[in-house]
């Protein structure tokens, strides 16, 4: 009896330890994809190009210093007083903090982090979709020239990283897994988020269409149900914010103002292979999902399209959930070419390796000057010769570095789009170009600060009112006579 026993158990060891070293072979994989694609992450903290980043942390630091949301603009001449929602207070309190830590090289290694865990959750989405590790990394890399120019320092990172979890937690329900538990993480996963930023709202659309879906594929079961209770739990988060039903109007508000008028609000334009190619990604995505019945998935993509034909800042959402789903479908390929890939598997292996070295080294500089302002975009030095307390008329991208770096100095305009509305923004965009009456566009100003490619920089250079104070070969600064 007890050699019987013996037996059994010597021949369960060496299974036992085989599953095990398999385990510990596969997580290996999935973190050498997750790292494979940190150079890039690098690359894009290595400059920060985004100018809302800089007056978000002026709103953050604002934020700390008083205890309290900021209600109406200090930081314009233009609109100063006006009452303003503050839509990613978070999101500026914890970047600010960042920045008070490590200066804006500590606000770019925060979005970094941010900008991992994106990856992180796309990575853990593909390997529950069935995709392997390399395939994963492979159409991640491949999709990454369509994405990297979203993942920029602004609360959007938070948007980015939160539906793939949404997903995951609404997936868990749709497959038998925690679902009270998933329920009322869903609504805590919308409570933090909608104080980050009030893309939250994408949440409840994300989980009122999965109950739909699974409604229609699996109404005699309960799974629905709990969606629906999901749905319920993220309706609720998304009123637990300072503003609470307000961030309705505020999201509303956003929207009116920018559409038709910012680049990421504007519709879907099929002349852009970029745009393309990214809606392209979406509908095999959405075929994909809904021949092996992703009722969550599927329905994610399906808002997220929507709303990328409506506004291209939706876009990148539906790149994200594209990439898990179509790493699932190459990773089981046809049988000659998984046979030809075999057979080549040590080829592959090198090109890799050599593609990994040569990314690696593109990255390297970028370890340098992780969270430099754009140079050509941000004339630090002619920003540091402003007059003190100078009115300046400038670009909203200029206006968000001056906001930062130059407190004492109101701008006319920065990218806080929804605070200034459609009507003043045209406006300044024709005196920008150099149309119109400079006289009355520049009433009110003693400081123009504007790129040399602009039509108000040559106009100014014949106007007797104005003087040239300093000049980089990006921009130039006039003040005033």
């Amino acid at each position: 009896m007890n050699f019987g026993f013996t037996t059994a158990v010597s021949q369960q060891m060496p299974q036992a330890s085989d599953h095990a070293r398999q385990r510990m072979a596969g997580r290996r994989a999935w973190l050498l994809a997750w790292l494979a694609l940190l150079p890039l992450v690098i690359v894009r903290a290595g400059v920060l190009s985004e100018g809302d980043t800089f007056w978000q942390i002026r709103v953050g630091l604002v934020t700390i210093a008083h205890h309290s949301i900021p209600a109406t603009d200090t930081f314009s001449w233009t609109v100063h007083g006006k009452p303003y929602f503050q839509n990613s207070w978070g999101f500026d309190v914890l970047v600010a903090i960042a920045y008070r830590l490590g200066g804006l090289p500590g606000a770019a290694a925060l979005c970094a982090l941010i900008t991992l865990g994106i990856t992180a959750l796309v990575l853990a989405l593909a390997r529950i979709l069935g995709a392997s590790a390399t395939a994963a990394a492979l159409v991640f890399y491949s999709a990454s020239p369509l994405l990297i120019g979203w993942l920029t320092a602004r609360p959007q990172l938070f948007d980015y990283a939160a539906v793939p979890a949404l997903i995951l937690l609404l997936r868990g329900i749709e497959r038998g897994g925690l679902r009270w538990g998933a329920v009322a993480l869903t609504g805590l996963l919308a409570a933090v988020w909608i104080n980050l930023h009030t893309t939250a709202l994408l949440a409840v659309g994300i989980a009122g269409v999965s109950a739909a879906v699974l409604f229609v594929l699996a109404r005699r079961e309960s799974r629905w149900r709990y969606v629906v209770a999901a749905t319920a739990a993220a309706a609720v988060g998304c009123l637990a914010s300072p503003y609470g039903i307000g961030v309705l109007h505020q999201a509303s508000q956003v929207q009116a103002d920018s559409s038709g008028i910012i680049t990421e609000w504007l519709p879907f334009d099929p002349a852009s292979p970029t745009q393309d190619l990214i809606m392209a990604a979406g509908v095999a995505a959405v075929i994909i999902a809904w021949r092996r019945r992703e009722a969550v998935v599927l329905a994610a993509l399906v808002v997220c399209m929507a709303g990328a034909v409506e506004a291209v800042r939706f876009q990148p959402f539906v790149g994200i959930l594209a990439i898990p789903v179509l790493a699932a479908f190459v990773s089981v390929p046809p049988d000659p070419v998984r046979r030809y890939l075999t057979s080549r598997r040590v080829m592959f292996q090198r090109c890799g390796a050599l593609a990994m070295a040569a990314v690696v080294v593109l990255a390297a500089p970028s370890l340098t000057h992780i969270g430099r302002p754009e140079p050509k975009t941000y004339p630090a030095a002619l920003v540091a010769d402003i007059p003190h307390g100078c009115r300046l008329f400038t670009t909203d991208l200029l206006g968000d570095y001056v906001i930062l770096a130059r407190p004492d100095v109101p701008v006319s305009l920065d990218g806080r789009n929804n605070l200034y509305g459609p009507a003043l923004l045209i406006a300044e965009e024709r005196v920008l170009h150099g149309l119109g009456n400079l006289s009355r566009g520049l009433a009110g100003a003693g400081c123009v600060l504007v790129p040399r490619s602009y039509g108000l920089a040559s106009r100014l250079r014949h106007d007797a009112q104005w003087q040239l104070r300093a000049a980089d070969q990006f921009a130039v600064l006039y003040v005033r006579r």
